[in-house]
């Protein structure tokens, strides 16, 4: 019995790790950008992660590396990579840049929705009235940020430019909602989740550099100016929240881990609140709550899924 309580503590304290490794991303790049470039940041961020995960295969795993992997787990782990990692990076450090940390995070949280909507049309699955109810809140919270964000912009930015500048962090959100699709499939072949968040990152980073070259932007990447920094401390970020969450739910139910990751946006706006200045970050009340709602709604379904 002592045993199963250290557990399920340890899996409460990883999610909590990871919740703060995911928020701390977003403060990272909203710092990094506000001088640097996202593709700067996304191609930083990238390497961050493989140079971090490669260690935690080699000791975890092997030496027999190639009995890990199916042509099916390393196609699987490449979409998820290409979606989540590249994709949704992309579209989301964009946003950060733009609108803020604290607006872009309660909408990328909108991502259990769009997996949800995936799971249904892709696997099947039947939504109950718990994702029914925790879809409206999140709908609800997105439509007070959206609100924000509009009231907030110069006069000169129609309601045009704004809505299209929020379509940035929900088609982020939607390219992380399909992630799970890929990483379930991935590990139903029995590619164990180190070694598949190795292909997702190796993957990604890949084809984020083949992208570079074919539009001939390799070169205006650049590893030594003042945001470097921030870049590097995202990605140790992100890859301590990767690990942490995957790690979380080995040890803990989805019913614990879930709700407790989905903490991240409200982590972001105390945490841009307390630490990044007001140039950067404008934290209103309509965020908070906002924020709130989301969680709220996302974490509940996390739990139904």
């Amino acid at each position: 019995m002592v045993l199963e309580v250290s557990t399920s503590l340890l899996g409460v304290l990883l999610a909590v790790i990871a919740a703060f490794g995911f928020a701390g991303q977003f403060l990272c790049i909203r710092l990094g950008t506000d001088t640097g470039t996202v593709s700067d940041a996304v191609f930083i961020v990238l390497l961050c992660n493989v140079l971090l995960i490669i260690p935690a295969v080699l000791f975890f795993h092997g030496p027999n590396y190639l009995e890990l992997f199916t042509l099916r787990s390393v196609a699987s782990f490449a979409a998820a990579g290409l979606a989540g990692m590249v994709i949704a990076r992309i579209l989301m450090f964009t946003s950060i840049k733009r609108l803020g940390a604290n607006i872009t995070s309660p909408i990328i949280a909108s991502n259990v929705l769009f997996a949800t909507v995936f799971a249904v049309v892709l696997l099947g699955e039947r939504p109950t009235v718990g994702h029914y109810i925790g879809i409206l809140l999140i709908v609800a919270g997105i439509a007070v940020v959206s609100w924000e964000t509009a009231s907030g912009e110069q006069p000169t930015q129609s309601t045009q430019q704004t809505g299209t500048t929020l379509l940035l962090p929900l088609a982020a959100a939607v390219a992380i909602g399909i992630e799970p699709i890929f990483v379930s499939t991935g590990l139903a072949t029995g590619t164990p989740i180190l070694p598949g968040l190795f292909v997702m990152a190796g993957s990604a980073t890949i084809s984020y550099i083949l992208y570079l070259i074919w539009t001939d932007s390799l070169r205006s990447i650049s590893i030594r100016n003042s945001a470097t920094g921030w870049y590097i401390a995202g990605g140790i970020s992100t890859t301590i929240g990767f690990v942490a969450y995957f790690a979380a739910l080995e040890l803990g139910s989805v019913a614990l881990v879930m709700p407790l990751l989905q903490l991240t946006p409200l982590i972001v706006v105390v945490l841009s609140a307390l630490f990044l200045p007001q140039r950067l970050e404008r934290v209103t009340w309509r965020v908070a709550v906002s924020a709130t709602v989301v969680v709220v709604g996302a974490a509940i379904v996390s739990v139904m899924g």
